[in-house]
């Protein structure tokens, strides 16, 4: 399962499963130390780690959306 990590709160990280457009609460102590707002990660096992590939693709995707949007 693959989820993007949307905002943290205290604890808790709220990860949004994309394709199924569901919100889940994670503690954060279960997650990689460097992972941040706008990671896709994914869980193995009891453990979740970050996708590398797949957040530059997320963050390319976001900044062209953005960039469609102010041009001219």
């Amino acid at each position: 399962m693959k989820a993007v990590i949307e905002r943290f709160e205290g604890d808790f990280a709220l990860l949004e499963i994309r394709d199924k457009g569901q919100v889940i609460k994670v503690r954060r102590a279960k997650l990689p130390p460097a992972a941040r707002e706008g990671d896709v990660v994914f869980c193995q096992g009891e453990e979740w780690l970050i996708d590398q590939k797949a957040t530059a693709a997320l963050k390319k995707e976001v900044e062209d959306l953005a960039a469609e949007l102010w041009q001219d």
